[in-house]
């Protein structure tokens, strides 16, 4: 216990003794987080918003004129086999014909002349599905079923999603592995220096007997303490640039589309991610760092 107090102490001592190096290491760990944590959460967002706007994109199936619409409801079960499909809604044509009426208004004149016996709309289903990338193997299998007349999607507009979301994943997989590659060589380097301004302290401490894992703890700990008050930094900003970007898109009408996720369902894996991120480098970047000065 006695040994852990000393090396928490002395950790501590570290950060105060240097410093200007140890706000460095802080700001750039928590640049880099920051950076990390936007592109992701910017990520995650866009590509939650590009698969709910695939799944609300609807495919509408006609049924034959020849099946009434008793035998039109029956082929609901054959439906349900289907695998990749969300939901199931069954359109009557004459409570369509009748919620077209409403829809016209004062136009609904033009419609005087239909009635159920030759209504001339069509049984319908409408389905969303549960993955839009495999749209064209659904419509396949919807359009074998016997009794169907025709089907409606709208294929284009599936796969410029399903492209957007594509090339969009590919750009934020990679800006998050080039910040994260850029992040470590600097805070790598940053510690390196840390570590030179105190060779001769180790070296001294080499000279005299210590053992490597005595002189390490110390700087175990100092960039444990670094890594978890930068990852805290990191998340308050990170909490209140995403709760402001969020109120932003919420009061822009133009905007209305998109649905923010709310960072009280996001933050405790941010929180947990900012805070072993954090440690990781904090500490693996001194233990590298201070592996040459143990050469003495």
């Amino acid at each position: 216990m006695r040994s852990i107090a000393y090396y928490w102490k002395e950790g501590l001592r570290n950060i105060f003794k240097h410093g200007f190096m140890s706000v460095a290491a802080v700001v750039i760990m928590v640049v880099s987080l920051l950076l990390t944590g936007t592109v992701t959460l910017v990520a995650y967002n866009i590509t939650n918003n590009i698969t709910r706007l695939q799944q609300s994109n609807q495919i509408v199936v006609w049924i034959d004129d020849s099946l009434t619409t008793r035998e039109a409801k029956t082929l609901q079960t054959q439906f349900e086999k289907i695998d990749n499909i969300a939901s199931i809604a069954f359109e009557d044509r004459d409570v369509a014909l009748e919620q077209y009426r409403k829809e016209l208004g004062d136009d609904a004149d033009i419609l005087e002349d239909y009635n159920a016996d030759n209504n001339p709309l069509r049984n319908s289903y409408v389905f969303t599905l549960s993955d839009s990338m495999q749209a064209d193997a659904t419509i396949k299998e919807i359009e074998a079923v016997d009794g169907v007349a025709s089907v409606r999607a709208d294929e284009d507009v599936i796969r410029k999603l399903i492209q957007i979301q594509r090339v969009f994943n590919m750009i934020a997989a990679a800006m998050i592995v080039g910040l994260a590659v850029i992040s470590i060589f600097i805070i790598s380097n940053t510690v390196k220096l840390a570590m030179f301004a105190r060779r001769e302290e180790i070296s001294i401490q080499k000279m005299v007997g210590a053992t490597n894992w005595f002189i390490r703890w110390p700087f175990v700990y100092e960039g444990f303490m670094l890594g978890l008050l930068s990852a805290v930094i990191a998340f308050l900003l990170q909490w209140g640039l995403y709760e402001a970007v969020a109120q932003g898109v919420d009061t822009n009408d133009t905007l209305q589309l998109i649905r923010i996720i709310p960072f009280r369902e996001l933050w405790p894996v941010v929180a947990g991610t900012f805070a072993g991120a954090g440690i990781l480098i904090g500490v693996g970047g001194s233990l590298s760092a201070i592996r040459k000065f143990l050469q003495v």
